[in-house]
């Protein structure tokens, strides 16, 4: 499993999980879809599902781009949020994967926005396991 940190806005991330032995990967709140394939190209990853923390512009900003520009990507966001491009909702609980090493756990996280989740990544090859919270520590207001 490989994990990829992309610059985004002023001062947000998007990330690729890769699974290295298939070239699948995910894309956690690609609010700028372009830096994120570019990316997931110039380490010749294939992105074909997205992972949306939340609600919020500065995370989902990029999903209906996403679903342009990759046909048929799955769009994955909370059941109890209303995410812009979602596709596939998710509730605590869901369990998803990404190739054929890298497992998903997704945990309603409610804190910031009620409909949060926060995704538990691990992988067969027994590395040190992953959370991408988004923005769970960040309780300014919940909407």
């Amino acid at each position: 499993m490989k994990i990829i940190p992309v610059a985004c806005l002023e001062d947000n991330y998007a990330y690729l999980i890769v699974d290295e032995s298939t070239k699948a990967a995910a894309a956690v709140d690609p609010v700028e879809p372009e830096k994120v394939l570019a990316a997931a190209s110039e380490v010749g990853a294939y992105i074909d599902c997205v992972l949306t923390t939340h609600h919020h512009w500065d995370h989902a900003g990029g999903n209906e781009k996403m679903r342009l520009l990759v046909p048929g990507i799955k769009v994955y966001g909370g059941s109890m949020d209303n995410v812009k491009g979602c596709t596939d909702q998710v509730e605590n609980g869901t369990k998803l994967s990404i190739g054929k090493e890298i497992e998903i756990l997704c945990l309603h996280t409610p804190c910031h926005t009620k409909g949060h989740i926060s995704y538990y990544v691990t992988s067969k090859e027994e590395e040190d396991p992953a959370v991408f919270t988004g923005d769970t520590l960040v309780s300014i207001h919940i909407t």
